[in-house]
């Protein structure tokens, strides 16, 4: 099976399994890649994990990770800041499969414009530098920047802007989801 259907069977495997536990669930999609994301709250902090596939750069990646989020979102802005830890799996040039991990430190923030209170941007952004990059990776970052609108009290789609930067020790790089994605995120 190649590894498009197992990114897609894992991604639909995890939020479906996660759907009575999860306070969000969400994936986004362009001809080339699939990205699938589970945020579980657990009051004042979030357990989330997600699972990335470019088909176009041949690569994936996957993490799991711990946010501090602010539980008292009255407000337009809501704000969590955490670590993660990611796997990447890219085909570098050399014909080899490898794998690298990484520990990240970043956050996300979402503002919801008070005028036009169904609208909201949304953006995030992790960096993992050398000192905590494992295997033969030297550091990464990944961002995302998105317009959401809700289109059910709890449903948004949303228009995406996102990278995943993969640095290696010898100085070459993997760009992994990189461009404009639509997607959708379920709340429970």
């Amino acid at each position: 099976m190649n590894h498009t259907y197992k990114t897609i069977l894992f991604t639909v495997g995890v939020l479906g399994s996660s759907l009575t536990y999860a306070s969000t669930a969400a994936i986004s999609l362009t001809n080339g890649t699939a990205k699938g994301d589970v945020n579980l709250n657990m009051g004042a902090f979030g357990v989330n994990a997600g699972i990335t596939h470019d088909n176009d750069e041949n690569s994936s990646l996957a993490h799991v990770g711990v946010t501090v989020e602010d539980s008292e979102s009255n407000g337009p802005l809501q704000v969590g800041v955490g670590v993660r830890v990611y796997v990447i799996d890219a085909d570098l040039d050399d014909d080899d499969n490898e794998l690298s991990g990484a520990f990240s430190v970043g956050g996300w923030y979402r503002y919801t414009i008070p005028q036009a209170n169904r609208l909201s941007i949304y953006s995030s952004i992790y960096y993992s530098p050398e000192v905590l990059s494992f295997s033969n990776l030297d550091h990464m970052y990944t961002y995302d920047f998105r317009l959401e609108y809700m289109a059910t009290q709890n449903a948004r789609t949303y228009i995406n802007y996102g990278n995943t930067v993969v640095v290696y020790d010898d100085d070459s790089r993997k760009e992994i989801n990189k461009g404009f994605s639509i997607g959708a995120q379920v709340d429970f």
